[in-house]
């Protein structure tokens, strides 16, 4: 195909990608209202509001899995000319194409979670709507993965150059404000398990803006300073994760064992509290935190293995790669003290998965050497 297009210096097929990016929709919550109200008034709008809102994202999520499977396999050549393309009469550069819908697609879901900042739970229709826009997110963030990793370093100071952190900024808001807000009930669980998968693919693609690249350099120092912009934000996220990697050591151990002699996995709310406080790994705010947490049921009891296990699991996953970006990003910027503080604040995040985080040394195409972390 990428041979095809460069002999026919086939300028349409950029300029209709192009297009269709544009065309491609957000959520409306202007729309989502009006039939809302609609709808609550019973004089019959078209529809649902769920249906009203992006209701091309399958093909949006096409559009974009179409342009991963195109670098697919590192394909450096075909990434390159995603971007560029040499002895056409007009170039179309598709990477930042994808960012410009990213970061369309991030403001419309921080109108989303402004709407519902108020209310206590998210109703059906707005769920809908987050999950939808979240699955179409999950999706562009692999295609820009893919267009930089390898690593394709022209991609990756494009999207250096790009407004790529703004869109960074703007999600790591939603990730600290939303994982607090949906984590108290229940019925807010599967909308939760979908922004936990899209902050794994975020951090993912940070890591292959990494990628390859030198010591204190244009990307580790962007970086850094996103997350300084973003300070309080990351901070919550580190500490949510923190909490709920804390809670297999808690409930793991001896002494809490003890007080469920029965090892039948219910506590009652009292003795999860009284747990909580007398092994100190975690301060009255956090602990009040997690007891909202908790939903005892009809003979106020907890089951903590379940309570345990919907939390730990995604903070696991997703906390290593966390540890792994602030890793690489030391080993990037070794010498930046913003930087230093944040390594404090994640300590305990860093130190729980020391044991299984290993080191190996790679050679680019160019001869250089980069570190590369992984999973032991």
């Amino acid at each position: 195909m990428l041979k095809h297009l460069k002999e026919k210096k086939d300028v349409g097929f950029f300029t209709s990608i192009a297009g269709l990016m544009n065309s491609c929709s957000v959520l409306d919550l202007d729309a989502f209202e009006r039939t809302q109200k609609a709808e609550g008034l019973g004089v019959g709008s078209e529809g649902t509001a769920g249906e009203k809102n992006m209701h091309d994202a399958d093909f949006t999520c096409a559009l974009f899995r179409f342009l991963q499977l195109l670098c697919e396999g590192h394909n450096l050549e075909f990434q390159n000319y995603l971007r560029t393309q040499a002895g056409n009469t007009t170039t179309v550069n598709v990477v930042i194409s994808t960012v410009d819908y990213l970061l369309r697609l991030q403001e419309s879901i921080m109108d989303f979670y402004w709407h519902y900042s108020s209310k206590e739970v998210i109703d059906q229709p707005g769920k809908d709507n987050f999950c939808r826009a979240i699955t179409v997110a999950k999706q562009v963030f692999n295609t820009l993965t893919e267009f930089i990793q390898g690593p394709c370093s022209l991609n990756q100071q494009a999207l250096a150059h790009s407004r790529l952190w703004d869109a960074v900024g703007g999600f790591l808001f939603l990730f600290a404000h939303m994982q607090d807000k949906l984590s108290k009930n229940s019925s807010q669980l599967d909308l939760l398990k979908e922004l936990l998968q899209l902050q794994q693919e975020m951090v993912i693609m940070m890591l292959s803006m990494l990628e390859g690249n030198v010591m204190n350099g244009t990307i580790g120092k962007q970086m850094v300073d996103t997350l300084v912009e973003s300070a309080s934000n990351v901070e919550l996220i580190l500490r949510f994760f923190d909490m709920f990697l804390k809670l297999k050591e808690l409930t793991s151990s001896s002494s809490f064992q003890e007080i469920d002699s029965k090892n039948s996995g219910w506590i009652t709310p009292k003795d999860f509290q009284k747990a909580m406080e007398q092994q100190k790994i975690y301060n009255p705010d956090e602990i009040t935190f997690l007891m909202s947490c908790c939903e005892p049921n009809m003979d106020d009891l907890i089951d903590y293995r379940e309570f345990t296990e919907r939390f730990h699991n995604p903070a696991k996953d997703i906390g290593f790669n966390l540890a792994v970006l602030l890793t690489n990003l030391s080993e990037h910027m070794p010498n930046d003290p913003r930087l230093q503080r944040f390594l404090e604040t994640a300590s305990s995040v860093l130190n729980y998965f020391e044991q299984f985080l290993g080191r190996i040394e790679i050679m680019g195409e160019q001869k250089e050497i980069f570190a590369d972390f992984h999973s032991k």
